[in-house]
């Protein structure tokens, strides 16, 4: 690969740019996180590079890799400080003090521009809408409902989600009969209105969760995935934490409120009599109980279930780096190619990783393929064909056709 910087003139630091200590590897090393303010993104380092950066002032590939491997026991050579330098100057960590430095930012952003299908199928299929800046808001607000985040206020609602599953479940030819009952155009209505209210209380939950552990939410909004509104949080400056334990509680946060709301809903309607009020708590419990457990836990999409298994696993870039070992597998595996694993990792959770790779493609093919017959059926049949193809497209054959190019 040519390199992008020369040994005589590494590149300066961004003077904006912050640092925090984040939560050590798997290996016991230190870490720490790189914040990008401007575009807020959050780069994770380990130990060799923290050093060489702390000694970047020098500018010299062999004055760094000299001081790191003088007062550390870590084996640093210049090729180590070429690579970082890299993978600044790919991550647009650098500054920009130079004609040349303005070409090579110039040539990124043109790469990056997609064409005009391209673009179409990325806003067609994913695109956010940013509604709210609600820091202020959740500060204002959080003594009221931090009482809810006790362990007190979490027991009563387990009570009370218990004893509403077992009022239920003596009641289950009438859970039976409102469900047969709401198929329809009112059910739907209803149900639209449920989920709007159980996924704005799921929200704020992630939102309120954030401010108790001082993560600023940046904004709140609407995403729109393949013209479906759902409502979303921004919580990504939680890389900030150097406790895993408190990105956890962030990102179960909107899970436990949901099943909470979930819990109470259930309850309520096995003791509210026949009216208004209980088919409204219907449409609350069993929105609430679907979207939780078949769409938020799951682990497949980049849902919440994702960010509570990587943070469990304490693994960043779970998709992405167990998509890499899969690839690798299958090459070895079906095509008998050189491929190496990208990275060494015991042997159960390499195990775990790949299984956990081919259980989420074969999820995406499922989940797709029906989105998309979906689509074919919601719009006029030229339109609806021209959106299943796009689909089945991007979200399939592309990334199949990339794999055997």
């Amino acid at each position: 690969m040519d390199r992008l910087v020369t040994a005589a003139a590494l590149p300066a630091l961004r003077e904006d740019l912050r640092l925090y200590a984040a939560a050590p590897n798997r290996d016991g090393s230190p870490a720490w996180v790189i914040q990008d303010p401007a575009r807020n993104r959050f780069f994770r380092i380990g130990w060799l590079e923290f050093e060489l950066l702390s000694r970047w002032d020098a500018r010299d590939p062999a004055a760094i890799s000299g001081g790191v491997a003088a007062a550390t026991p870590l084996d640093a050579t210049p090729d180590d400080v070429q690579a970082l330098a890299e993978f600044l100057q790919r991550n647009q960590l650098v500054r920009a003090s130079s004609p040349q430095d303005v070409a090579r930012l110039t040539q990124t952003r043109r790469g990056r521009v997609p064409g005009r299908l391209a673009w179409l199928a990325h806003h067609y299929l994913f695109f956010r809408v940013p509604l709210v800046h609600p820091a202020a808001f959740l500060a204002r607000t959080l003594p009221l409902v931090r009482p809810l985040m006790t362990p007190a206020a979490a027991i009563a609602i387990l009570v009370a989600t218990l004893v509403g599953l077992l009022l239920a479940a003596r009641q289950w030819d009438a859970f039976t009969h409102a469900f047969a009952g709401s198929l329809g155009p009112a059910g739907l209505v209803g149900y639209l209105a449920a989920l709007a209210v159980a996924k704005s209380l799921h929200e704020l939950g992630h939102a309120y969760a954030a401010t108790r552990y001082g993560v600023r939410v940046g904004h709140m909004g609407v995403a729109f995935v393949v013209l479906w509104p759902m409502l979303y949080t921004d919580t990504g400056e939680s890389w900030k934490l150097a406790d895993r334990r408190r990105r956890f509680a962030i990102a179960a946060a909107g899970i436990a409120t949901e099943m909470a709301l979930a819990g109470i809903a259930t309850l309520g309607w096995s003791l509210a009599p026949d009216g208004a009020l209980r088919q409204a708590l219907f449409f609350l419990a069993t929105t609430s109980w679907i979207m939780t457990l078949v769409v938020n836990a799951s682990p497949f999409l980049r849902f919440d279930g994702y960010f509570l298994l990587s943070d469990a696993l304490d693994f960043p870039n779970l998709h992405e780096r167990s998509f890499a070992l899969a690839r690798a597998f299958v090459r070895r595996n079906l095509l008998a190619l050189p491929a190496p694993d990208p990275e060494p990792l015991p042997p159960r959770l390499r195990t775990f990783l790949i299984a956990f790779a081919f259980a989420t493609w074969l999820w995406r093919l499922v989940v797709f393929f029906g989105i998309a017959l979906l689509v074919y059926h919601f719009f006029f049949k030229l339109l609806g064909i021209v959106l299943f193809v796009l689909e089945i497209w991007w979200f399939i054959a592309r990334p199949v056709a990339g794999e055997l190019k």
